[in-house]
């Protein structure tokens, strides 16, 4: 299905308000407080640029950027530090790239992302773009991209750290990538949507696509290893952290 941006946002959480204004960002951090240190790197608004080449990021499509997520996938990628990091669904590379950014910073990691490219048949980004686009932003040494099956990537890792899924996700998508990747990742399930507003999209009723709300209910029971929370600010991202993986994190 097309990977459009949304427009669903409520009125009492308008475009241009960050998610980490949300109440269920709080939850997040409740949940798991070392990573109440994200929120150093979180501004005020969605004007402010924390880190270089973060303009040039911006200005490629993305249903993340109305509340700011690209400052969330930022922030979190420079609080755990991850060394393996895995996108799958990569369009024109604004989560790739700023994850790309953090490890950058961080001055260790590298991510590799994973789409169709042209052979998708909804909307696409050429892949020979997406490389030159990587090489522009001096990236090449923190990013790469691949054409591969979304669902045949979790045979080349045996593990990583850090795992963000964005293909047209629905309950299923879910529930898949959860049985290939759950004990391969180390420390963090990134999948986009997870709010009752996102099951509601167009295409989502039209096709009558697997509910995620749902599916996330049964991966939670079947996966007690895992915390998950879900962001709910529009287009939602549901973040599932392995229990026990921030015990030995080191918060400089």
């Amino acid at each position: 299905m097309p990977r459009e941006e949304f427009d669903c946002s409520p009125q009492d959480f308008p475009i241009g308000r960050p998610c980490w204004n949300d109440a269920s960002f709080q939850t997040l951090l409740e949940r798991h407080p070392k990573l109440q240190a994200m929120t150093d790197y979180l501004p005020s608004d969605l004007k402010t640029v924390i880190f270089e080449g973060q303009r040039e990021i911006e200005t490629l499509r993305s249903s993340y950027k109305d509340h700011g997520y690209g400052y969330f996938f930022y922030a979190l990628t420079q609080v755990l530090k991850p060394t393996r990091c895995v996108e799958i669904g990569v369009l024109q590379g604004f989560s790739l790239l700023t994850v790309a950014a953090a490890l950058r910073d961080n001055q260790w990691g590298y991510v590799h992302g994973f789409d169709l490219f042209e052979d998708y048949p909804y909307s696409y980004e050429n892949y020979g773009d997406v490389l030159q686009r990587i090489k522009a932003c001096g990236l090449q040494g923190w990013a790469q991209a691949h054409r591969a099956d979304a669902f045949q990537v979790h045979e080349y890792f045996d593990s990583l750290d850090y795992l963000h899924v964005d293909i047209s996700n629905n309950g299923d998508t879910y529930r898949q990538i959860f049985a290939n990747w759950a004990s391969k990742v180390g420390h963090v399930i990134l999948l986009e949507g997870g709010s009752a507003a996102r099951d509601r999209v167009e295409w989502m009723v039209k096709y009558e696509k697997p509910s995620i709300v749902s599916a996330i209910k049964e991966i939670a029971r079947a996966n007690q290893e895992w915390t998950i929370t879900v962001l709910e600010p529009y287009p939602s991202l549901t973040v599932a952290i392995r229990s026990d993986s921030l015990a030995g994190l080191r918060i400089l």
